[in-house]
């Protein structure tokens, strides 16, 4: 399921990412993305919705306990 994260760079821009979230590991989450993947600042991160429903077609949580 993919995921729309909203995060904000040094200067204040925003900057929109849609992708699968792999994992979170020291603070970075890792979302692969069509083309690539990249690692975002979790505390950068200012807003996310999810695109698609998950297989059982419910939603789910962008950081998954």
């Amino acid at each position: 399921m993919r995921f729309a994260v909203d995060t904000v760079d040094e200067s204040g821009n925003d900057r929109l990412c849609i992708g699968t979230p792999v994992e979170v590991r020291e603070d970075k989450l890792h979302l692969k993305l069509r083309d690539g993947e990249v690692k975002l600042d979790v505390a950068k991160i200012i807003d996310w919705f999810q695109i698609d429903l998950s297989k059982s077609g419910e939603r789910v949580d962008l950081f998954q306990r």
